[in-house]
């Protein structure tokens, strides 16, 4: 047989196991949207999803809503949702396709889609009183998104916010690119990785890494510095291992390509909190420093020292008195 000939039936075979990797992945991805419905208490979306949401506190106002990032679920803000109930009324939800909400499939897995269901979690939950969003990771990606979908919420409805461990330009790094080539080559990587990673996320769903040791290994490499402390680590552990490998490989796809940098200027309109850890192996440090100084003069920015990503679980006490500030200057008198 001619390496023509090779060649050309190694690229049928080729063809042929990517359109029965797609077939899979999108029957996996249909068994998961069935599957995945939602529960109460809960806000309705405009796409028909049921998000889970939890509200506490007496207090009439503000309302602070807390938006988990990628992973994980609304418990991860267990130590902000006992140290800021005397101070304001909470609401946190998780994610769709994350804890309790429901999932609606690969195509709604978009942070431009999480800005969406944040601004109607506000819309429903955020009571009669100035409303104060919080997102931490992809969570702070959403609170961006949100910004520039709908500016006219800040400043208005919406009088501050914060962003902890997250970042406004892409995670590829395509910024730092001296040419448009060399942005175009790293930002067309990483959606191809992120492309092959949903491709195989059946097979990853049967294994799921994430409930392994090795995958365990990884996620506290990646995200806590240092020594954390177990009861964080170990939350950390089943808020990952509980999420679909199938949601997870779906937000890549869009994480791959995000970029909310024009929103930043709407937060300009109300006081800001941008916090990160100083050894945070996800999201680049340097981009609080950055954040911060766009936004300008109503940023406060806290570096953690010596703290990973998931700075709310590790350094509990730093952040709630970070959140705390933030309330303060939300609910300080105008000065005319």
């Amino acid at each position: 047989m001619s390496a023509r000939v090779h060649g050309v039936a190694a690229a049928a075979l080729a063809t042929a196991g990517l359109v029965a990797g797609i077939t899979a992945r999108r029957a996996d991805a249909r068994r998961l949207a069935r599957r995945t419905t939602g529960s109460s208490p809960s806000v309705r979306t405009d796409d028909g999803l049921r998000l889970h949401v939890e509200v506490a506190g007496e207090i009439a106002a503000p309302t602070v809503v807390l938006v988990h990032g990628i992973g994980a679920d609304g418990t991860m803000f267990d130590p902000q949702w006992t140290a800021l109930r005397g101070r304001a009324r909470l609401v946190r939800y998780d994610q769709r396709g994350h804890g309790a909400s429901g999932w609606a499939g690969g195509q709604a897995a978009t942070v431009a889609r999480l800005g969406r269901d944040l601004g109607q979690v506000v819309d429903q939950l955020g009571g009669d009183g100035p409303v104060v969003v919080a997102g931490h990771s992809m969570g702070g990606m959403a609170v961006l998104a949100l910004a520039d979908q709908r500016p006219e919420l800040f400043g208005s409805r919406i009088t501050g916010a914060a962003l902890l461990s997250t970042r406004a330009a892409p995670l590829t790094g395509a910024e730092r690119s001296s040419t448009p080539v060399t942005a175009r080559a790293r930002t067309g990587l990483s959606t191809g990785g992120a492309w092959l990673v949903w491709l195989t996320a059946p097979l990853a769903g049967a294994l799921h890494p994430f409930r392994s040791r090795p995958g365990q290994r990884l996620l506290r490499r990646q995200l806590f510095a240092g020594d954390p402390p177990e009861a964080a680590a170990q939350a950390t552990y089943r808020m990952w291992a509980q999420t679909p490998a199938g949601v997870l490989a779906a937000y890549l796809r869009s994480l791959a390509t995000y970029d909310q940098r024009a929103a930043i200027a709407v937060l300009r309109a109300v006081p800001v909190l941008v916090l990160a850890g100083t050894e945070d192996r996800t999201i680049p440090t340097r981009s609080a420093p950055r954040m911060a100084a766009q936004i300008g003069a109503g940023a406060e920015l806290v570096l953690v020292d010596g703290a990973g990503h998931m700075v709310n679980t590790t350094h509990p006490d730093t952040v709630n008195a970070a959140l705390a500030a933030l309330l303060d200057r939300v609910q300080a008198p105008t000065r005319t």
